[in-house]
């Protein structure tokens, strides 16, 4: 059949016409099936810190050993103790049919804490934290190696140091199954009713991104709480001066790492890390009671995790006032946590002077614990 000139120009626009409403039709389903997919997986909470408003936090005690003054941190082995949760009788028990204790028991604890959420008064709110230190990274050894006085006023300055590398670093050998122990600790608890965390929270260093990765991938979580990473930045370690807690390039990090997400606003670059600034401690628990002030402002989830450090978690304890607790690399502890909302903004501390010693010129000759 011929076509006319006239003719021709008409078809061309028709065609035209006709594959722009096909892409245009392509477009749209793709978007609505990754709309539909996104709502399906596992939740990713909201980031925004209040700004008008803060949380106060107390630790509910009588739910787990480390959080009982007679426990001993430096002894207490929270693997062989599974979490050290403690055995008790709850005024709203679970009214299940089960016949293990074990099972029955963690069980329990859920029921138990999940009512507790429910009937919290308005702006109160309850959350169980798994709160996990990071196996030893090459920065570990390498402070025993230098000892500390050494390490804080020189080597932790450096990238790394005798076939070491610890800017950033990676976890050892050790530390890897550190976090493999940590994984099978929640493999036997799991059938056995431990809930699984509905959350996520990483720290955005490697060694801490491998620890939870080895800690929880793999394991056989229930649809919807499946090991999904959610990178905080708030919930790094001490910052500044030492290169080992200067993460890097978000770009390296999701490349390295293409299953973790990144919380919104994530810069490329490092912002917190300064070469000449170690931040003190008081402004150390400013920010990570900023990230809890995130975390029961958006999240609505009761059980949660996040894998951090142990400077980190120590503000944390001491921002829920949490008796001291030291953790070893590796190391996780539980604790239950009430959370009261308070009108205005979290008061700031005043900017104090660098905490650590001054900087050394030369390496220090004398080499500890090695």
């Amino acid at each position: 059949m011929l076509v006319r000139p006239g003719n021709l120009n008409y078809h061309l626009q028709k065609f035209s016409v006709n594959r722009f409403i096909a892409i245009i039709f392509t477009l749209t389903v793709v978007s609505l099936f990754c709309i539909m997919h996104s709502s399906m997986s596992t939740h990713i909470p909201v980031s925004s810190p209040p700004r008008d408003f803060h949380f106060e936090y107390e630790v509910l005690k009588g739910y787990f050993k480390q959080s009982e003054d007679e426990t001993d941190d430096v002894s207490f082995d929270f693997i062989e103790e599974e979490f050290g949760l403690i055995e008790r009788d709850y005024d709203v028990d679970f009214d299940g049919e089960e016949d293990e204790k074990e099972l029955s028991r963690w069980r329990r604890f859920e029921n138990h804490v999940r009512t507790l959420d429910k009937k919290s008064n308005d702006g109160e709110s309850v959350k169980v934290l798994f709160l996990g230190r990071h196996g030893q990274g090459w920065h570990n050894v390498a402070e025993t190696k230098y000892g500390t006085e050494a390490w804080d006023c020189y080597w932790s300055m450096l990238d790394g140091a005798d076939g070491m590398t610890w800017s950033d670093a990676n976890l050892t050998e050790v530390g890897q199954r550190q976090a493999k122990d940590v994984h099978g600790l929640w493999k036997k608890l799991l059938p056995k009713g431990l809930p699984p965390p509905e959350t996520h929270y990483v720290s955005p260093m490697t060694r801490t991104i491998e620890t939870a990765d080895l800690s929880f991938k793999g394991l056989e979580l229930p649809g919807g709480k499946a090991y999904k990473p959610l990178i905080k930045e708030l919930s790094r370690e001490a910052l500044g001066v030492h290169t080992c807690d200067r993460r890097s390039p978000a770009s390296h990090l999701l490349s390295t790492f293409p299953h973790i997400t990144l919380e919104p606003g994530f810069s490329e670059p490092d912002p917190l890390w300064e070469p000449d600034y170690r931040e003190p401690r008081s402004a150390r628990k400013y920010r990570l009671s900023q990230f809890l002030d995130d975390v029961f402002a958006n999240d609505e989830g009761v059980f949660l995790s996040l894998t951090s450090h142990s400077g980190a978690i120590g503000s944390i304890l001491e921002a829920v006032k949490h008796r001291t607790f030291a953790l070893q690399t590796g190391g996780v502890i539980p604790v239950l946590v009430r959370a009261k909302r308070v009108e205005g903004e979290r008061k700031r501390p005043p900017k104090e002077p660098s905490e650590g010693p001054p900087a050394c010129k030369e390496p220090p000759t004398t080499l500890l614990n090695y």
